[in-house]
Formats: structure tokens, C-alpha cells, sequence
């Protein structure tokens, strides 16, 4: 589909652009039809009768900033599935195919159904996706989600804003790391711990999962009915492991703010897999919206065989990234002290070395 020339001071995609053509209508309605009911447990489905009684929401033009020319360049659409009027899962489209998968904007496209949606867009290196709306013959550029406020819709923006903020993130990759610790909060926007969450020291404590009905039921139907062979590369070997896979407790997920010295949640947790007993994988659990969680992810096969051969496993209260390091870390809570486990996926000797939180971030500053 030819949209024409785009300007970097004005998108104008014209609206009668934005309807996605029968003939891809077709080929998702196809898809849909021909795949096996067990491919779509994960998103809600139960049976056949309900597989065929889908259908298609609106579709959503997707949409990335080409980095050549500072254009937007569309790279196919994004489609609501819905039974009973709600959406269960997106089909992304293009030319060459159908694929199918969770919502990943927060809210899902339908609570967003306004006559000015012209589409969706990725902007490369900057990790949160926008809604392009045309507002009074303008175009605005809405973030989906506010890292640092929590909330979604919140911040606008011009094209040639998210271009400006895209080069500078591109900027301060060869930067002072000064001068990345200075500007990288006011980017990606930073989650505080809450002063109530501290224990006797910079850590946070009250960041927990409950694992209701709800989430331990989407994590079952995630990995449950998928086919052994899909999950080999996690340590499925049998379908026994499969219908027996069982829930260890989460673990919050951080990352470090240098500039305050603290640790900042990400919203994540990283849930053990497990099946007798021993974890074979980690899946990750995001929360969405306030009371909504998605399953964002799974793998860490190493880091269950970390889990598996750590003797203090029982005390991980939180796991460290390796942004803005390259090294990551369990946080466990021993004799009434916060400590940080360096692991490493390859066996080395500092595997499950201790440090101090100030230890990390002096090597950090240096």
C-alpha cells in the first residue's frame, strides 16, 4: 500500500489509507479456521464453537519511524480478535502472514475506539509504543504508557519531538556515563521505591505477586497446551512435565537508578516454572494495567539452573538486571541484610559472590 510522501513536521496519513484490505481480512479469517483449537488455549479459547465464532475488531495501521529518513514507515497491522465483544488476543499482519499473540500496549486497542486513531508506532531504541491520532488536522503522538507516573495516554508529542528524543537516546549511547545517568530517568522515566517499602536499608520489600486464580490460570493455559516440541528448549522432554508444571514464587524485578542510589521496580516479576520440584524455566509477568497482568515472555533456562544450584534460594527476595552493568544479581535478605549474589549464565568462580548494594554502585562510578 503506497501512502505517499510523509513529512517529518506533519504525518498526514489520510484516513481512507487506514482500512485494511479484504483480501488480508481474508487471509487472518483463513488462519483462524484452519489452525488446531490448542493453539489458541493460551488466549482464552476452550473450544472449536468458539474458534469459529471469532471475530475481527478494528485494525490498527503499525507503524515505525524510518531511521533514514525521519518518515513514518507502515509495517502492517494490528487486529483485535474478539469473542463477545472483547478483544483475547491481536493478530499482527502483513503482506507475508498472520501471527497471533497478547495485547503488549497496556490497554487493550479497543478501550482506545476514537474516530482520530490513525495507528500505532514503534519508535527503534525507545521501548514504549505511541497511538497517532489526528487532532484538529494535526497529528499527536500519544505514549501508551508513563513509566514514570505509572499511568496510560498521559504524554503528547509532535513527530519531530519523538525523533528528537529517539536521536538523543542514540546520542548518549557514547556519552559520559555521567552525563546517561543524568538524562536516562527523564527518557525512560523511573519508578521510586515508596518510602514505606523500606526495610533498614535502599531496598524495597513489598513489590510481591499474588498468584490468584487468575494469573496461575493464564500461565497454565501459556504453556500447558503447547506442544512438547515447542517447549524442548526449555527442558520439556514429556507431556507429563507439561500437565504437571507447578508455580515457584515470584521475584521482583529491578534495575538501578545511579543517580539517587536506589533501585527502581520495573513492574516485572520473573516466575519459576517448575515441575517436581525443580524449576525448568522462568516466565515473566508484567502488570499491565492496575489488576491486569500479561504473561510478557518466558526462557531463562539458565537462570533456573541457577535457582536450581543456589543454597540460598529460599531467601531471594528480588533479582537485579544487568542494565546499567553488564552483571546481574539475586537479592537475598540474610541476618536481617539486604545482599546481592552476582550469577553469571557460565560457570565461573565469582559465581555467587556477595556484595553490598555501595559496592555495585562504586564499581558502576567507576
Amino acid at each position: 500500500m503506497i501512502l505517499g510522501v510523509i513529512t517529518t513536521a506533519n504525518a498526514q496519513i489520510e484516513k481512507n489509507e487506514l482500512k485494511m484490505p479484504p483480501n488480508l481480512e481474508e487471509m487472518v479469517a483463513t488462519k483462524l479456521k484452519n489452525e488446531p483449537v490448542e493453539e489458541f488455549y493460551r488466549h482464552g479459547i476452550k473450544n472449536k464453537e468458539q474458534l469459529e465464532n471469532l471475530q475481527l475488531g478494528r485494525a490498527i495501521r503499525d507503524y515505525v519511524i524510518n531511521v533514514d529518513n525521519d518518515t513514518l514507515t507502515p509495517q502492517g497491522w494490528r487486529v483485535p480478535v474478539m469473542y463477545e465483544g472483547k478483544a483475547l488476543f491481536l493478530a499482527y499482519v502483513t503482506e507475508r502472514g498472520a501471527n497471533f499473540g497478547f495485547p503488549k500496549m497496556g490497554e487493550d486497542i479497543h478501550h482506545y475506539e476514537r474516530e482520530d486513531l490513525m495507528g500505532i508506532v514503534t519508535v527503534r531504541d525507545i521501548p514504549w509504543e505511541y497511538y497517532y491520532i489526528r487532532r484538529e488536522n494535526k497529528d499527536v503522538f500519544v505514549q501508551v504508557f508513563d513509566p514514570a507516573a505509572r499511568q496510560y495516554f498521559k504524554n503528547e508529542y509532535s513527530l519531530s519531538e519523538l525523533i528528537g528524543l529517539r536521536n538523543r537516546v542514540l546520542e548518549l549511547r557514547d556519552a559520559h556515563p555521567k552525563e546517561r545517568r543524568q538524562e536516562i530517568p527523564e527518557i525512560y522515566g523511573t519508578n521510586q521505591v515508596n518510602e514505606d517499602d523500606i526495610f533498614d536499608t535502599n531496598f524495597p520489600q513489598k513489590h510481591e505477586l499474588k498468584m490468584t486464580p487468575e494469573i496461575t490460570e493464564m500461565l497454565a493455559s501459556t504453556f500447558k497446551y503447547r506442544s512438547v516440541q515447542s517447549l524442548s528448549a526449555y527442558g520439556i522432554t514429556n507431556r507429563a512435565q507439561l500437565e504437571n508444571l507447578q508455580f515457584g514464587k515470584p521475584i521482583p524485578a529491578y534495575r538501578i537508578d545511579i543517580e539517587n542510589e536506589n533501585l527502581v521496580f520495573t513492574g516485572a516479576w520473573i516466575v519459576p516454572m517448575m515441575s517436581n520440584g525443580e524449576p525448568l524455566f522462568t516466565a515473566d509477568v508484567m502488570e499491565w494495567s492496575k489488576g491486569e497482568y500479561r504473561c510478557s515472555g518466558a526462557g531463562g533456562v539458565a537462570l533456573a539452573e541457577i535457582l536450581r544450584n543456589y543454597e540460598y534460594k529460599d531467601l531471594i527476595i528480588g533479582y537485579l538486571s544487568g542494565y546499567p552493568s553488564e552483571k546481574s544479581y539475586l537479592i537475598i535478605r540474610k541476618e536481617q541484610k539486604d545482599i546481592f549474589v552476582y550469577v553469571s549464565t557460565i560457570k565461573t568462580h565469582e559465581s555467587f559472590n556477595e556484595y553490598t548494594f555501595s559496592e555495585i554502585i562504586n564499581s558502576l562510578k567507576k
